[in-house]
């Protein structure tokens, strides 16, 4: 073996190994360029062949906390490991399983009712649409504006008409949209079902990846990725509860000021301002946008107040509310969260926007742990190599 290691490293020196070696990655690099789609594809087909067991990997992760509170607090009397761990567990399926079914206990009639009188009242919504733009027309006249807004009308007068015949012309791409729908569905249901299978099985995991780590990786730097990973997993579970609670509460006082104000679309127009609360800068805008459009084609006076005690909302939430839930900063200055939520809407679509402040926290927690202190050393030991700067009055001598 060692002979065969020796003749390899000779052949190496060679002269010619060196150009081998870029001409044969010249090659490489030229296959995969001009085969780009067909890596994608591959790439696509097993992520989407492997999406449940991520699905999985994220549920367990997220639900861990939670069964871990349940183990050490409520179930401690239970002497055995394995079977306290087994009923936390149970108990936290349970638990989500009430809260689903309470949520759309709660939510779903209140919901469909609210669709329905939305679809039922189409006609004279439009109506009053159609008035408004008459009445624009007409002042746009009077004051000598050329501004053509028949097309807008004409536009409004045929909108369910135009909708009904946009769902007839398009059957089969919104019978595929829904075939895909149910497919991705289906596979966050496997999902799920796999990252309580997970969780079930942690102790195991947990095992085999200490075990695999211990082989391959010195013990002192297990322990420092320990630590490592313990702050990006605060900080990760941090944010994500945070933002789930601080949407529940804007949400709850947007139902709650609706019903007190007896308008119209409060289920709906809370469960959308909850929702939208999570996308970080750009949700509570989205949210208010669709409520405002609601109120306004019921009564444009209930719209003004739901502005009003919207822009209330929000401001509180900013200043008072997540601040008090997030106890300070994630460490990425303001300027950079637009960019943040851009680039990962880009890169991972609505999961993107969402997780993209948390995850350049992660990453500004790698730098200052990892990158800095190595640059650190890397400048120290070039300042050491570099010679001492000649004395003032040696360098006016070389001047002169």
């Amino acid at each position: 073996m060692a002979i065969g290691m020796k003749k390899y490293a000779r052949l190496l020196e060679k002269p010619y190994a060196a150009y081998t070696f870029a001409a044969c990655s010249a090659v490489v690099l030229f296959m995969l360029l001009s085969n780009l789609d067909v890596i994608n594809g591959w790439i696509s087909g097993l992520g989407k062949l492997l999406s449940p067991v991520f699905t999985g990997i994220a549920v367990a992760y997220l639900f861990n906390p939670l069964s871990d509170f349940f183990e050490r607090k409520w179930l401690k009397k239970i002497k055995k490991d394995t079977a306290r761990h087994l009923w936390a567990v149970i108990l936290t399926i349970v638990i989500l399983v009430l809260a689903l079914t309470l949520l759309l206990v709660s939510l779903i009639p209140s919901v469909i009712k609210s669709v329905s009188t939305l679809v039922d009242n189409w006609d004279s919504y439009t109506a009053k649409i159609e008035q408004l733009i008459q009445q624009l027309s007409a002042f746009l006249v009077a004051h000598d504006i050329n501004f053509d807004l028949s097309s807008i009308e004409d536009f409004v007068d045929n909108s369910m008409q135009k909708l009904i015949s946009l769902v007839k012309d398009n059957v089969k791409p919104i019978l595929s949209t829904l075939g895909s729908v149910g497919t991705s569905v289906s596979n966050f249901g496997i999902g799920v079902l796999f990252g309580f299978c997970f969780l079930i099985a942690k102790s195991g995991l947990l095992r085999l990846i200490a075990a695999l780590r211990a082989a391959l990786i010195r013990k002192e730097r297990i322990e420092r990725h320990n630590e490592l990973f313990e702050r990006c997993h605060s900080v990760f579970i941090r944010y994500v509860g945070c933002t789930l609670l601080d949407a529940l509460i804007v949400g709850f006082a947007t139902l709650v000021f609706l019903l007190v104000m007896r308008m119209p679309y409060a289920p709906l127009i809370a469960m959308l301002v909850a929702i939208t609360n999570i996308i970080p800068t750009f949700g509570p805008m989205i949210g208010s946008a669709f409520g405002i459009f609601f109120l306004v084609l019921e009564k444009p006076l209930n719209a003004l107040l739901f502005f009003i005690f919207i822009c209330i909302l929000q401001s509180l939430d900013g200043m008072v509310i997540k601040p008090r839930l997030f106890k300070g900063s994630l460490g990425i200055p303001g300027v950079w969260t637009l960019v943040l939520i851009v680039l990962g809407g880009k890169i991972a679509g609505m999961a993107g926007i969402i997780l993209a402040i948390p995850a350049a926290a992660i990453l500004v927690i790698l730098y200052h742990e990892t990158v800095a202190p190595r640059l650190k050393k890397r400048a120290a030991k070039i300042n050491d190599a570099l010679p001492e700067e000649a004395p003032a009055e040696d360098a006016r001598e070389l001047s002169t």
